[in-house]
């Protein structure tokens, strides 16, 4: 789905790629990037979740804040890529697309 996008709005620029706009790239962020990464966090914490409730641990007998930072601490790096994306790229490349594209020149 990204790579269809994505060729569907290099093939529609007319000017330089970097600054032209297409109004499919501001939907592809919002209405599948956002909803996409906030649904991967829970699946990989879910993942996380029954992974150890299967074994037996004790503290996986329901869902607690002690799951929830246990799953933090030993996937950090994925969550904080999640979050990074969530809270500072995706933002970013919403406001960049909104800019004049002579501003940015």
């Amino acid at each position: 789905m990204a790579t269809t996008a994505g060729v569907i709005v290099v093939l529609s620029c007319r000017g330089n790629i970097i600054y032209d706009r297409h109004w499919l790239a501001t939907y592809f962020v919002i209405w599948y990037g956002v909803p996409y990464m906030t649904y991967d966090i829970f699946a990989m914490y879910l993942s996380h979740y029954y992974r150890y409730h299967v074994k037996g641990h004790e503290d996986y007998k329901q869902h607690s804040l002690r799951t929830v930072n246990s799953f933090v601490r030993r996937e950090f790096l994925l969550v904080l890529h999640h979050i990074a994306l969530l809270t500072i790229l995706l933002p970013i490349t919403l406001v960049w697309s909104g800019r004049d594209a002579g501003a940015l020149r």
